[in-house]
């Protein structure tokens, strides 16, 4: 990758093409930083497992040392890193712990902004029936795909990216969404979709800051616990967990579905049509990119032709 960047950058030197060294630019970064994941990735699990309650996750060789009575989560190395959910984060941590207080044996689950999987993986260890895992990254959908292998629970977890659902799929009996608070307050009706009334969701992703605003996006169609759910100083955090900033005050909500019916129909349809605009202000923007980019190619070679 770095030599095809290198060349690009080379013709670009060679024939005072600026705008193709702006075409390059985020090329580069992006190369620079897939080398430094590699390189990272392989290092990623050694001596980093980490523990959630009754879970313990790690890699295969990590797992191989988890302590007696616990449940391991095989989550593969050489690309989780770039992928959220590989690294002890809190709100991971968090969500694990939501998934022990309330999974039961042949519940459906709903991951949310799955990342790695752990969180449909972790249900399905705890009994739940099956597991639909949703992210809008792909790499974060084939990831969850391999690690639902890794962990022998393939069969009951499908993945599938945000783009491709409409709340049809539903609905389940338990929600584990761990977004940003301002993904999830927009999303709150579309979750909805997906909880079965008297079906519990679990919200995390904020911190207690932002508590208020996230409840009363959702208190049409949830009912929430008094309590919050967040981690207390016997938590088993991992040491690199310091790597991430201040990691105080993060939070999860639990709330259970009311029984107020939701009209489908009319829900789909409007997922459909945000879809559609999300598409056409994509080709749009491609559009005006490529204008803006003949423009900057060739008003310079029209104002040398007019000089000479």
């Amino acid at each position: 990758r770095r030599r095809r960047v290198a060349a690009m950058l080379q013709l670009a030197l060679r024939r005072s093409m600026f705008p193709l060294l702006l075409l390059c630019f985020p090329f580069l970064l992006r190369a620079e930083h897939a080398d430094a994941d590699t390189d990272q990735g392989h290092r990623f699990f050694e001596q980093r497992a980490f523990r959630a309650g009754r879970f313990w996750v790690g890699d295969e060789d990590s797992v191989k040392a988890s302590p007696s009575g616990s449940l391991p989560i095989i989550i593969e190395s050489d690309r989780g890193q770039r992928v959220f959910g590989s690294e002890g984060h809190h709100t991971t941590i968090l969500g694990l712990q939501f998934l022990q207080q309330t999974i039961k044996e042949g519940d459906t689950v709903i991951d949310y902004g799955t990342g790695t999987g752990i969180q449909a993986i972790g249900a399905l260890r705890l009994g739940a029936e099956s597991a639909l895992a949703v992210d809008i990254d792909h790499e974060a959908v084939d990831l969850a795909e391999r690690n639902a292998g890794h962990n022998g629970v393939g069969e009951r977890l499908e993945a599938r990216l945000a783009q491709n659902i409409d709340g049809t799929e539903g609905p389940f009996d338990v929600c584990i969404a761990n977004i940003l608070p301002g993904v999830l307050i927009n999303m709150a009706s579309h979750l909805a979709l997906y909880v079965k009334p008297g079906g519990t969701i679990g919200l995390t992703g904020l911190k207690k800051r932002d508590i208020r605003n996230v409840k009363a996006a959702f208190a049409k169609d949830f009912e929430f616990e008094h309590e919050h759910l967040e981690l207390g100083a016997d938590a088993h955090l991992p040491e690199w967990s310091t790597k991430w900033g201040d990691q105080k005050d993060w939070v999860l909500l639990k709330a259970t579905r009311t029984s107020r019916k939701v009209d489908h129909a009319h829900m789909s349809a409007h997922a459909h049509g945000e879809r559609s605009e999300v598409q056409i202000l994509t080709i749009r923007n491609a559009v005006i990119a490529l204008v803006l980019l003949l423009i900057m190619t060739f008003v310079p070679r029209m104002g040398k032709l007019k000089e000479s």
